[in-house]
């Protein structure tokens, strides 16, 4: 049986999230490794295997922990040793505790119930997501319409689901030709009731406009220990840049806001390109029962099924958003045009990306989503008058992403009549799992064109020998099966800018080939 927990007082709060997973997208790959204990009692001992599970698929990191040099036994003294918290959820104070950093988002949107000493349990929708029957952002758009504040896991007065009260400020906003603000959107996350006419009140009588500190001082003065109902309001830190930007960040991987950054203020709207996908939602008028916002199990249950008719419905809606999307280039001009970028500066930014300076233009998209951001960019600069550059991520109608490429394309696609150039980016750097997830696959991508010439460049921020030699050893393997009009060529990410600014990527590829092909023909003479 779980442990019982000794819950306090329910208070009015800020809306808030766990901040330990900064990037959403993390999500699935934490959750492919909870899916393996299904039905497991979640003692310590399980904990602790799944705790080194996560650190074995790289989907939590420690800088102090060399996963590829360690045992089993060795990452399991690392989390004993080094992961602490205190006793939280009914977990004891340890490396229990600490694991509940993972599990709070996650059961909070109905995709998990992880009680301690208790079975493990992997919802209906989380299962959809992991096979792939339904993308990250329509997964996360679908449980954020479910998710409840007031519930077993958030001890608040709040009780209402913060989502749908924040897309409909954001619908009402746009009658009005208006939209909000990120200090706007920060006040948002302390609303008790979530009533919609009371906030825009709010926002349009105070005019705090942009300014954060103001923003910040308003909801001390107001929110900080109201008849013994609210907490102490947390610092500027906590409030803003923790609480705030990770809830955003959640609420931005739906595909269901758009995101401009004016004069280095962040401004939220309804995304057009999903509008139709928000209303579908909306009218399903979603709940939980009283006794759910008590019980995990209950909870559990009312908010991870889903039926054949919300899948069939939610397939709808990405065919629709696919055709709105299909003007890649036009949408990719817009974006260089609204935010004036030029060649020197978008090369500047790729640098900022590993070099880990702070680009603050788009600050809010994660590193990995932002690479192939700034690569498109980069490549329809360069190549817009010649070839239609498609990035495979999921954008807004601003033309920002917000979701990687599905797993089953490759990352960007550049075509022409006769010609397609693939382009495979990643961040990863540690070798094993560079070669692991970053070769066949982008093979297997680059042989789904029908295009009578084809090109697969791998960019990484250092390639490794094993990656290398696989991509190579691709090279032959094309000539061996007549594969005669491929060309394959793994590139460091300063190797490929460079290159690109030469605009001699095609050319680049083709020698790189020749150059094999003049060292077999040396060997077997």
């Amino acid at each position: 049986m779980p442990n019982k927990v000794k819950h306090g007082k329910r208070l009015y709060k800020q809306m808030a999230m766990e901040v330990a997973v900064r990037n959403p997208e993390r999500y699935p790959e934490i959750l492919s490794v909870f899916a393996k204990h299904e039905g497991e009692f979640l003692d310590d001992e399980r904990i602790l295997e799944i705790y080194k599970d996560l650190f074995l698929s790289r989907a939590i990191e420690s800088d102090k922990l060399d996963v590829d040099n360690a045992t089993d036994e060795d990452i399991k003294e690392f989390i004993k040793l080094n992961l602490r918290h205190n006793n939280e959820w009914g977990f004891p104070t340890g490396y229990q505790a600490a694991f509940t950093r993972y599990l709070k988002t996650l059961s909070e949107l109905g995709f998990i119930y992880m009680q301690y000493n208790d079975k493990i349990g992997i919802s209906e929708i989380a299962k959809c997501l992991l096979d792939k029957r339904i993308e990250v952002s329509e997964a996360f758009a679908l449980q954020c319409m479910r998710f409840w504040r007031k519930s077993p896991y958030r001890r608040v007065l709040n009780d209402f689901n913060y989502f749908s009260f924040i897309l409909k400020v954001l619908l009402k906003l746009k009658e009005e030709d208006r939209s909000l603000s990120y200090p706007q959107f920060v006040l948002s996350l302390f609303s008790d009731n979530g009533n919609v006419d009371d906030f825009i009140k709010t926002i349009s009588k105070i005019r705090l406009g942009n300014n954060i500190d103001a923003m910040y001082n308003y909801i001390v003065k107001k929110y900080s220990c109201i008849d013994d109902l609210h907490t102490k309001v947390n610092k500027q830190q906590t409030v803003v840049n923790d609480y705030g930007n990770t809830v955003f960040r959640v609420l931005q991987l739906t595909g269901l806001i758009s995101v401009e950054n004016k004069s280095g203020v962040l401004i939220i709207s309804i995304n057009e390109n999903r509008r139709d996908f928000l209303s579908y939602l909306l009218s399903e008028n979603f709940t939980i029962s009283e006794n759910a916002k008590e019980n995990e199990k209950q909870y559990f249950d009312e908010t991870g099924n889903i039926t054949p008719q919300i899948i069939e419905r939610i397939a709808t809606y990405r065919e629709t958003e696919s055709l709105v999307l299909s003007n890649y280039n036009a949408v990719l001009h817009k974006v260089i045009s609204d935010y004036s970028i030029t060649e020197e500066k978008i090369v500047d930014m790729i640098k900022s990306i590993t070099t880990d300076s702070k680009e603050k233009l788009f600050w809010y998209i994660q590193k990995p989503l932002k690479l192939e951001f700034f690569v498109s960019i980069l490549i329809y600069l360069k190549y817009g008058d010649e070839y239609i550059v498609k990035p495979n991520y999921k954008a807004d109608d601003k033309g920002i992403p917000y979701q990687h490429a599905p797993g089953n394309i490759g990352d960007i696609n550049i075509t022409s009549a006769t010609t397609n150039w693939l382009i495979e980016v990643t961040l990863i750097r540690n070798k094993t799992q560079q070669l692991n997830s970053e070769t066949s696959n982008c093979i297997r991508h680059l042989l789904q064109s029908d295009k009578e010439v084809n090109y697969l460049s791998f960019v990484a921020p250092t390639v490794c020998p094993d990656t290398e030699e696989f991509y190579r050893n691709s090279v032959i393997g094309m000539i061996i099966h007549d594969e005669e009009n491929c060309y394959i060529k793994a590139y460091s990410i300063d190797d490929f800018v460079e290159t690109t600014q030469n605009r001699s990527n095609i050319e680049d590829m083709q020698a790189y080939k020749e150059n094999i092909v003049m060292q077999m023909r040396k060997k077997f003479a």
